[in-house]
């Protein structure tokens, strides 16, 4: 590991003490390998379309909505090659959320969730992504 030294101005320092703190990182080196870590991971799904990576879309949905939950149904069998699990959950009488973990280059991943989320019924949908293969080495400890 190397040691480098970093100029922060002091409120930036401050509001990051308090995240890394709220966060319970043991120090800032902690937190700022981190960071490092996120920005290069937001870089590789930025501009690499065929990275492999894993994801997952959650979205809720009115299951009242005609033929949505079929038609959802429809679209992880279309793709099962990237869908590989699902975990649904019922919000209340109307609504329902489903998490999708998804599994294939950031190109399909995204395809299929944009899919996912353009259905008319789906109310709210977010996708994260986590590229994997040449991902930045963690020295996490859990």
């Amino acid at each position: 590991m190397e040691r480098v030294t970093v100029t922060i101005d002091s409120e930036l320092l401050k509001k990051f003490d308090e995240l890394i703190d709220r966060k319970g990182y043991t120090n800032r080196s902690e937190g700022i390998r981190d960071a490092v870590r996120q920005m290069l991971t937001d870089q590789t799904i930025e501009t690499d379309e065929d990275a492999k990576c894993v994801g997952c879309v959650v979205y809720m949905y009115n299951h009242n909505e005609r033929a949505l939950s079929s038609r959802l149904v429809e679209t992880q069998h279309h793709h099962h090659d990237i869908s590989a699990a699902t975990l649904h959950l019922h919000v209340d009488a109307d609504n329902c959320v489903e998490a999708t973990v998804l599994n294939g280059t950031v190109r399909d991943v995204q395809n299929m969730a944009d899919h996912i989320t353009s259905q008319t019924g789906v109310k709210h949908g977010r996708l994260h992504l986590i590229p994997i293969g040449d991902a930045p080495a963690t020295t996490k400890k859990y």
